[in-house]
């Protein structure tokens, strides 16, 4: 037999208490009736044995209900009862989450990163339920909760140090907030088999140099479980940082002088002890070109420089920065910016100067940079000629004639993109054979004069820009006027947005190829305030975005954005892109995106009018790699729990075991009840001990 509290055993040295007592009664054991004393003077009895026992059975009960209670407090067990295994204590449902992105190739964090998951596994005793999760810019699973579940746990380990080994960090970023999202939502999606099993304990061990870039927005809006806990097993690397990032140019650059030069941004660690750097261009096989630029840098600041590009004329060139402790930032991968000139038709009477028409704020939406060019062309109903494939969009603001109408229609069947406003009442036979139903005429709208949108598809593209809480307030623009278009007149369109009686206000058709938008009303003031709204130019230029990826909408990428591919000729052809590693994917046709971007490099895209090529380089915030405070991921609700002891502490783990022995057996239980029974007999023997004497006494 064992103990759990052995100290209570102590308390049974309280049996002396009831063996002294008996010892020092020092009364006669009875009395005699006599005559009158009152003329004697009392003396003492006196005895003639000082130390004896009476009413040993009495002594005895009494002594042994103080030994059951001391023994019931210390809590006994037996351990012969009962196979002393793991499987005996309370089990946890563990997720190991490792980071595999970018910063974790700096130094040695990576053996390390695998050595503390494969300790976490390994501290994770049989009975639990364990899986394991990699992420970066995503989270995909090593071992699952299901797969870990149906393997022994001798090779559950195994299994698992297998699937490290053959995993290593990629390029991504870190999306430490998704990763935690993704991990409860995996623990959480575990179904319980019983009662006990709810109550299970939840952990996330946590291995990461958890450096300042990681992103944690998500879990800002995200309700952290109470019986969640997370572990941290962080890895550090004592050497200091500094990053790369190429800025884009701003919109008032002109192309000329785009060419002159690369604007890049140097950012300097806090705790850097150096700040002189060296940025040299370098040709494919990695040999310097021209003269390095200097760039000072103080600890903690950043820099943005135009670096001049090689005057040797070399294609493609890469920028490395030099200086630096740690070089897995250190390269900006370019290619060259395609231009893209573009024109947006207008199709109405209003004139260019009238600022009471839509013509005069159309020309004011869209303006050139030095990547492209976009042109408003405005003419006349009758004017209208075939459309060329520079016209990425089409505004109609009237009715055109039966030829028109055709040339339109084939534009959008080919892919073309019309946006007609509504701006009276009246016939829309164009609106009605480009969208093909049966739809004549439209009406006056009813309704407040200043009328709101109460309505929008912030799901839509053309919306999504302004899903965020600080984008989405669509209050202050008033419409005074519209046109009532049944929601089924155009069939089956969707309606992306509503005024608050319930009418469209905006209504998306696919048409072959291409898209026809309804706006029923202008955004010319006597109509709406839209044009002075702020809203205005991002949804115009959300209608030319689609067009405008050609030849590519940018040359410059992050690791696993998703590269918009060119429409046109290309979206019929078979495309292939050739990986920076020489790796070749080849994309259907009428691939749109490509999204296989998961190293930095230069990527070549053939199949359309040549071959495109657009530079992926690493995310700027894998640059940020100064530690991040845990009272950071405290303040977003995260809720930290220290190691377990029991994976540490051999012995607290063999009192786990104990009072899971003695939780079961409650062998305390019995003791109670035998003392509160010695107690009773004891009460019992005690009165008939005193019942002769009271009844000599009453003679």
């Amino acid at each position: 037999m064992s103990f759990l509290t052995p100290l209570y055993i102590l308390g049974a040295l309280a049996i002396a208490a009831p063996v002294v007592f008996h010892l020092i009664r020092r009364s006669p054991r009875g009395e005699v009736p006599f005559s009158s004393l009152m003329f004697l003077a009392p003396t003492p009895p006196r005895l003639t044995r000082r130390s004896r026992l009476d009413n040993l059975w009495l002594l005895l009960l009494r002594a042994a209900a103080l030994g059951l209670l001391a023994f019931a407090f210390a809590r006994p067990f037996l351990r012969q009862a009962a196979r002393l295994d793991f499987g005996d204590v309370e089990r946890q449902r563990v997720a190991v989450l490792i980071d595999t992105s970018a910063s974790m190739r700096r130094g040695d964090l990576w053996p390390r990163a695998k050595t503390l998951a494969e300790q976490a596994i390994a501290e994770c005793r049989p009975g639990d339920q364990v899986a394991v999760f990699a992420f970066d810019g995503s989270t995909r699973p090593l071992l699952g909760f299901e797969e870990a579940a149906a393997l022994d746990p001798a090779r559950r380990q195994a299994v698992a140090q297998a699937r490290l080994d053959r995993t290593a960090p990629t390029w991504a970023s870190t999306r430490l907030d998704q990763a935690l999202i993704d991990a409860i939502g995996a623990i959480e999606g575990v179904a319980d088999a019983s009662e006990k099993a709810g109550r299970m304990p939840r952990r996330i061990v946590l291995i990461s140099d958890l450096q300042q870039g990681s992103r944690l927005d998500a879990l800002g809006d995200f309700e952290w479980p109470s019986d969640v806990g997370l572990e941290l097993k962080t890895v550090a690397e004592n050497r200091s940082n500094a990053g790369l990032q190429w800025l884009a140019d701003s919109p008032e650059a002109e192309p000329a002088d785009a060419k002159q030069g690369l604007r890049v941004r140097v950012a300097n660690d806090a705790g850097s002890r150096q700040e002189s750097f060296q940025l040299r261009w370098v040709d494919g096989q990695g040999n310097g070109t021209g003269k390095p630029a200097a760039v000072y840098v103080p600890p903690g600041e950043s820099r943005a420089v135009s670096v001049p590009r090689p005057a040797d004329g070399t294609t493609q060139p890469t920028l490395r920065l030099e200086g630096d402790q740690e070089g897995f930032d250190n390269v900006l991968y370019t290619a060259a910016e395609t231009r893209s000139d573009s024109t947006v038709l207008y199709v109405g009477r209003d004139q260019a100067d009238d600022a009471a028409g839509l013509l005069y704020y159309l020309r004011r939406v869209f303006t050139d940079t030095a990547r492209s060019s976009v042109r408003v062309e405005a003419v006349p109903p009758p004017a209208l000629a075939q459309l060329d494939r520079s016209v990425r969009l089409v505004v109609l603001s009237t009715e055109t004639t039966p030829e028109n109408t055709q040339r339109l229609k084939a534009y959008v069947d080919g892919g073309g993109t019309l946006l007609y406003v509504l701006g009276a009442p009246g016939p829309v036979t164009t609106l009605a054979a480009l969208a093909s139903c049966p739809l004549k005429e439209v009406d006056e709208g009813e309704g407040p004069r200043d009328a709101l949108l109460g309505e929008i598809a912030f799901d839509h593209p053309l919306f999504a820009p302004f899903s965020n809480a600080q984008f989405n307030d669509f209050t202050k623009i008033r419409f005074w006027k519209h046109r009532r278009l049944p929601a089924d007149a155009l069939g089956d369109a969707r309606i992306l947005a509503r005024f608050e009686n319930g009418d469209p206000a905006l209504v998306e058709k696919v048409v072959g190829k291409g898209r026809v938008y309804v706006l029923t009303s202008g955004w010319n003031p006597s109509d709406s305030q839209l044009a002075r709204s702020s809203k205005f130019v991002p949804l115009l230029a959300g209608l030319l975005e689609p067009g405008i990826s050609a030849p590519l909408a940018s040359a410059h990428y992050h690791v696993l954005d998703r590269v918009p591919l060119p429409g046109g000729d290309g979206a019929a052809k078979e495309l292939v892109v050739h990986k920076p590693d020489g790796a070749v994917v080849r994309l259907k046709a009428g691939s749109t995106v490509f999204a296989e971007t998961d190293q930095p490099g230069v990527y070549t895209v053939e199949g359309l009018a040549g071959a495109l090529s657009f530079a992926v380089n690493l995310d700027p915030a894998e640059s940020k790699t100064a530690p991040l405070h845990a009272e950071t991921l405290e303040q977003f609700g995260c809720r930290l729990a220290s190691p377990s002891r029991s994976q540490r502490d051999p012995a607290h783990l063999r009192q786990m075991h104990n009072a899971e022995l003695e939780g079961r057996q409650k062998l305390w239980r019995w003791l109670i009840l035998a003392a509160v029974f010695v107690l009773i007999v004891e009460t019992w023997l005690a009165g008939r001990v005193r019942q002769p004497r009271a009844e000599a006494l009453a003679t």
